[in-house]
């Protein structure tokens, strides 16, 4: 009979699955279901300096609008890694809390025991490996919502700049 409560329980992926789900259904609780990065997004972002003198300002208004959007679509999905990566850790502390005692002594430092726990249970390995992912994932795209942000404003400033040419 414990072997079919055992088999019901939900294996780690199944849970990881669950959580990652949550995570993406967020969003479109608070309004923000809809975003989407437009296909325009490479087009403003490599245009030659003779194609954007080119623009009217109400094309740079357009270019801001979508460099803000993409932002705000790329700063999200960095959040849900950063929540499912707090996630993964807080199972793995849960995982390990009543092994960890007995790595090292009173003097090993507890990150080098957390880690020789993680090491030797094949969850919290596995759960360890999926942060490492999403941490590397989080650090090579931190600075792109700012940069988007930033070339929008100059999009923006433009379009100030061709209005007022205009008068």
């Amino acid at each position: 009979m414990s072997g079919e409560n055992e088999s019901k329980k939900p294996t780690i992926e199944e849970k990881h699955n669950r959580i990652e789900a949550l995570l993406r259904r967020y969003p479109a609780k608070v309004g923000l279901g809809v975003l989407q990065p437009s296909n325009e997004v490479e087009r403003f972002l490599t245009m030659q300096t003779t194609e954007i003198r080119r623009l009217n300002a109400e094309e740079c208004g357009e270019a801001a609008v979508v460099l803000n959007q993409a932002a705000t679509y790329i700063q999200l999905e960095l959040n849900r890694m950063q929540a499912d990566a707090a996630w993964c850790n807080q199972y793995i502390d849960w995982l390990i809390a009543q092994n960890i005692t007995q790595y090292g002594t009173q003097y090993t430092p507890f990150e080098y025991r957390k880690v020789l726990a993680i090491k030797d249970h094949d969850i919290a390995m596995q759960l360890q490996q999926i942060v490492t992912q999403i941490q590397l994932r989080v650090q090579s795209m931190s600075y792109i919502p700012n940069q988007l942000r930033a070339t929008a404003a100059s999009f923006s400033d433009l379009q100030q700049t061709k209005r007022s040419q205009r008068t």
